[in-house]
């Protein structure tokens, strides 16, 4: 009945596209469908996909069984044909929706542990929706729904001048390649807002927009005028300024002398923002890690003895006398470090953490099987991926140690993996700026959160919630 009930409101999105985000969010947030012995569970938070690149849609069973003779479906508003069907070992194709042949295929590395992903390459503004993931054996059969939002950054933009009967100035600013629908905003030099007097916005056939807004500039005080157009599901946007003639008293010779000279200084301008881009690169990509946010708690039963975990498991500091707890296995007697409570061996995860006021620390991910008795060093030959504060100086703890220079203390530190790509980055959240990326391949096991303090005294080291994005101003 739940599922019946779920693909009629698919066709009712179909009818009303207006309802697909608040569909997206009532699915997300439904209880999933489980007719037996297994759980079907997906993301709780959409997934973002840029257009062009690959993504990923992961799904796993609940508990942890092996999903190789089951049959495995991904489906959107159709149960058949769908977007893949795997079946008895192989793929089946000849049920496959023919926009995603050649396009979508099953991620198994861990299918014997129930853990699987819909891979899409070369993602389309029409990939964008809602996803049914459906496991079915003989005895038992549940879905999970997964959102995948697309978006894309457009060309830079590009204005251009005419010169009307009366003298006024008319620019217009056009570009293309955006996903979803950008807004288009003219500033002055002293960021006051101009209002356009025409705007138009049109996709092609790929499903992406162009768009183009118009000024007209009377003002002879205004020197500049910049033309910024935003992405606000990706919170980045494009910007070109030029600088204005005066716009009274001018023949209209004057005027096209100045036209001509004004278009190379515009051109002069976007290759030079262009080149900019580059350095803001990293917001981005943060904003993009941000997407894959996971609550972490920690362990205390791995905590060393001079280690004290706060109640709600997401703060430590370091004691000055030691604790009398249980040497067991799992707890780490050497180095004053402790693990996070989650487990990771698939998929994209995200956490921060708060280390204003501390002069030495370190924080990353490490295999879970790592040596927690006795000195080791700590490196990705021996399962680490950390970076730490030392002396005043932040390194990223690798075969040689590499000296990272930063422009700022950072007072928080994101942290994001990639388990199936094997990529452990750190974020400096205050600038939002990237830090340090660890590429070492493929993990090999279970990795778990890893934090560790030097000395005792300052602030505790705490876990901090992330806060929702926001969308741009």
């Amino acid at each position: 009945m739940g599922t019946l009930l779920l693909r009629k409101m698919w066709v009712a999105v179909l009818q009303n596209p207006r309802l697909g985000c608040l569909f997206a969010l009532m699915v997300l947030q439904l209880p999933k469908l489980n007719t037996g012995h297994f759980e079907v569970l997906g993301p709780s938070q959409p997934i973002l996909a840029l257009v062009g690149e690959d993504s990923e849609l992961p799904c796993h069973l609940s508990p942890s069984v092996s999903a190789e003779q089951m049959e495995l479906r991904w489906f959107r508003n159709t149960f058949s044909p769908a977007v893949l069907v795997y079946h008895e070992g192989r793929e089946l194709k000849e049920e496959q929706m023919p926009e995603y042949r050649g396009r979508a295929m099953l991620v198994q590395d861990n299918i014997t542990l129930g853990q699987v992903a819909l891979k899409i390459q070369q993602v389309r503004t029409s990939d964008e929706g809602v996803y049914g993931c459906s496991f079915r054996d003989k005895q038992a059969h549940g879905e999970a729904f997964v959102s995948l939002k697309v978006a894309a950054m457009g060309s830079d933009p590009h204005i251009s001048m005419k010169i009307k009967e009366n003298g006024e100035m008319e620019l217009e600013c056009t570009s293309s390649g955006w996903y979803p629908e950008p807004q288009v905003r003219w500033r002055t030099a002293n960021r006051k807002k101009l209002q356009s007097i025409s705007e138009s916005r049109n996709r092609d056939e790929d499903g992406l927009f162009t768009v183009a807004a118009s000024v007209i500039i009377t003002d002879s005080s205004i020197k500049s005028v910049s033309c910024c157009i935003q992405n606000l599901l990706l919170g980045q946007e494009k910007e070109v300024e030029i600088s204005t003639p005066v716009v009274t008293g001018l023949s209209s010779l004057v005027w096209i002398a100045m036209a001509a000279a004004f278009l190379v200084f515009v051109v002069y301008l976007a290759l030079t923002r262009k080149r900019k881009k580059h350095v803001t690169a990293g917001p981005l990509e943060w904003r993009l890690a941000r997407l894959h946010a996971v609550g972490v708690t920690l362990d205390e039963n791995t905590a060393h003895p001079h280690l004290v975990v706060s109640n709600d498991s997401k703060s430590i500091y370091l004691a000055d006398s030691r604790q009398t707890l249980p040497d067991t296995p799992e707890r780490f007697d050497t180095w004053p470090c402790v693990l996070g409570r989650e487990t990771f061996n698939t998929g994209r995860h995200y956490w921060e953490v708060e280390v204003a006021g501390r002069t030495d620390w370190l924080v990353g991910v490490c295999r879970e099987d790592v040596l927690k008795k006795g000195f080791i060093l700590m490196s990705p030959r021996n399962g680490f991926w950390v970076m730490e504060l030392s002396q005043e100086e932040y390194w990223a703890l690798k075969p040689p140690r590499v000296l990272l220079s930063l422009p700022e203390a950072p007072g928080q530190i994101g942290i994001f993996l990639d388990y199936n790509l094997g990529i452990v980055s750190f974020y400096n959240t205050s600038s939002e700026s990237h830090i340090y990326t660890f590429q070492e391949g493929p993990f090999s096991g279970p990795v778990r959160p890893l934090f560790c303090l030097w000395s005792c005294g300052g602030n505790p080291l705490t876990i901090r919630p992330v806060a929702a994005q926001s969308e741009a101003p």
